[in-house]
């Protein structure tokens, strides 16, 4: 049995015992005979029985598999499922029977790279984290309250004011380590925490794992070719050569271990760089014979008593808390949720509801955007300056006969500016920010659907202000109609579809690499243009047709040719002997546009705006829950 005490609480009173057996991951990889590798054959180990803070280590040739994934799979298997075969066992249960929501409640996962959002402070970031994950489960004060200890116990308390982007390594580390703290979870999994950082920082970021293990939690991490002393302050070393357990115990063991072997460690001499150099065979022992004798010293009888007496003595402890707990009220057990079956006991805050959620990340994305405002003014300007220059360009072709063909593509070639600078603007917000997507979502700081609104009532603002700064201004340079109707026609389908292609523009981003997404996009783009202006619907092949009815440029396009030429228009100026193009009812017979439904069109961009949307949301989800 496993629980987590409130987050009122920063002691824990409970240990969350691992064990993995028979865990096994296939990678895949360009290897010399057989592509698929069974990088951990058959690993079987325990983590988190005492109050330590437990490793895993491998040679530096399992980076071949892809880093120091093979290692922090093996524990972290909440966080990769696909391509893993075997047993876990959080307290003695199977994970596989209990919720893996539950199970992500209880654990949190800090990555390699330090993925935060530079223009927000340390007390920014730590607020925001504390609003989405507790909630309205305890008060500002409380949250206020924790934020202080939280920043004081890791060293954070002179740089709360800083910009992310302007913290040390080891700073910013350390922030990592904070945000995820914020919930108190009972486990932490760490994939290479030294990674980055000087000798100095790396000691301070060990001691700070250790200070936390001793307080309660289960800290597993994963690291390559510490230190002596950073090698020392681990409590419980798992290690890996080959996909298999070359030793796992505590590090006062090691030696002897290897001892037994004929392997004497010199003196002076990183005890791990010797294991890893034994493990990798240099000394002419044989991987095999490692762990042949790592499986043997585990199922020695003296391991098996310490383990089944410790295990013995936590689930005592636990059940003896936990009947204690059954007699409360759950609504005065800081948001208790305790199972009556043999199931985990939980006791976690309630995050923020989904309309809260969705307030907290609206209102960080405006900070983002207020402070790094290069980006929308640039866009702004880009509007501003193009409407002036096509102003320029075919001013006054609007209400003349003469010039109808010119004022077409203005019309033609306004609709495609729209629909680029919609679509390009936004193509790389989700690629570049997704590792920062892939923290927050799996360590539960909120839903999809909230944020991906905040991020659409950010961004479509933006484009709206600057479709219709372009719009207004050509409009009137060129002479277009003044009649409220067309000009509201107008600007509202170029405001429609910019916003529909910034749409696509998100799902684009989602779907495909950055290298691919930078020349799909704007391969569509003109793709979708040419059906409707380069070559009308009766000259198109069958085979083709469809596309036309699935080209939102089209839609556009079409509904503003008809918007300036249809609706019972009256004759246009001519300032010539003979305009051929005077009629409005000749120009739309000629451009095969006589019988265009402006608020059909309307409709069909609404829908794909909208469907395009769910993709985008289904999208995101299927990369954060592909495992």
């Amino acid at each position: 049995m496993c629980r987590c005490v409130p987050t009122g609480t920063r002691r824990l009173g409970g240990r969350s015992y691992y064990r993995c057996v028979d865990v096994s991951q296939q990678v895949q990889g360009d290897w010399e005979a057989d592509p698929t590798i069974d990088v951990s054959q058959q690993v079987q180990g325990d983590w988190g029985a005492e109050p330590t803070i437990d490793v895993s280590m491998c040679p530096n040739r399992c980076k071949e598999t892809g880093g120091a994934e093979p290692t922090i799979d093996v524990s972290m298997c909440p966080y990769r499922c696909k391509g893993t075969g075997g047993q876990i066992l959080v307290n003695g249960r199977d994970r596989s029977k209990r919720s893996l929501d539950e199970f992500y409640r209880l654990s949190c996962y800090i990555m390699q790279d330090d993925h935060l959002r530079e223009v927000l402070t340390a007390r920014e970031s730590m607020s925001i984290a504390s609003s989405l994950k507790l909630g309205r489960s305890t008060s500002s004060k409380e949250r206020e309250a924790q934020i202080e200890e939280l920043l004081e116990m890791l060293g954070l308390s002179e740089c709360q004011k800083t910009r992310c982007g302007q913290l040390s390594g080891g700073q910013k580390k350390r922030l990592s380590i904070a945000l995820e703290l914020i919930s108190n979870p009972p486990v932490l999994f760490l994939d290479e925490p030294t990674t980055g950082l000087d000798s100095s920082s790396c000691s301070q970021c060990i001691a700070l794992l250790k200070q936390l293990a001793q307080d309660g939690r289960t800290v597993i991490c994963t690291i390559h070719q510490p230190s002596a002393k950073i090698f020392e302050m681990f409590d419980h070393l798992y290690t890996l050569s080959e996909g298999r357990c070359v030793y796992q115990g505590n590090i006062a063991g090691l030696m002897p271990f290897l001892e037994g072997f004929g392997l004497h460690c010199p003196p002076y001499h990183n005890p791990a760089d010797f294991l890893l150099e034994a493990a990798t065979g240099e000394f002419g022992t044989e991987v095999s014979t490692l762990a042949l004798a790592a499986e043997s010293l585990k199922r020695t009888e003296e391991r098996s008593t310490i383990l089944r007496s410790q295990y013995k003595y936590y689930t005592t402890d636990f059940e003896a808390s936990l009947a204690k707990e059954t007699q409360k009220d759950p609504t005065q057990n800081n948001g208790a949720v305790v199972d009556k079956g043999e199931d985990v006991a939980i006791s976690i805050n309630k995050p923020a509801s989904v309309w809260n959620q969705f307030l907290i990340i609206y209102l960080r994305n405006l900070v983002i955007m207020r402070r790094d405002y290069s980006n929308v003014m640039i866009r702004v300007l880009a509007h501003l300056l193009i409407g002036l220059l096509f102003g320029y360009l075919y001013k006054g072709v609007g209400n003349n006969g003469n010039t109808v063909l010119a004022n077409y593509v203005y019309i033609y070639g306004s609709t495609l500016f729209l629909v680029y600078t919609g679509k390009m603007s936004v193509m790389l917000m989700f690629p570049l920010e997704f590792q920062m997507l892939t923290r927050e979502h799996f360590n539960r700081w909120f839903s999809l659907p909230p944020y991906l609104l905040s991020v659409i009532l950010v961004e479509a603002p933006i484009q709206v202000i600057s479709s219709l700064m372009y719009l207004v201004i050509s409009y009137v340079l060129t002479d277009q109609i003044m009649e409220p109707q067309r000009m509201g026609l107008f600007i509202m389908l170029g405001v429609t579809v910019s916003l529909t292609a910034q749409s696509a523009g998100f799902l684009v981003g989602v779907t495909t690499p950055i290298k691919i997404a930078v020349f799909l996009g704007p391969m569509v783009a003109c793709l979708l243009s040419m059906f409707g202006f380069n070559i009308f619907f009766r000259d198109t092949p069958y085979l083709l047709r469809w596309i036309f009815h699935i080209s939102y440029f089209r839609a556009a396009f079409q509904g503003s040719v008809f918007a300036m030429y249809g609706l019972n228009r009256t004759n246009l100026d001519c300032d010539i002997l003979y305009c051929h193009m005077k009629l409005p009812s000749k120009i739309l017979q000629t451009l095969d546009m006589e019988d265009v439904d402006i608020w059909g069109n309307m409709e069909m961009l609404v829908g794909v705006w909208c469907l395009i949307h769910l993709s985008t949301i289904i999208a995101i989800w299927f990369r954060l829950n592909k495992r």
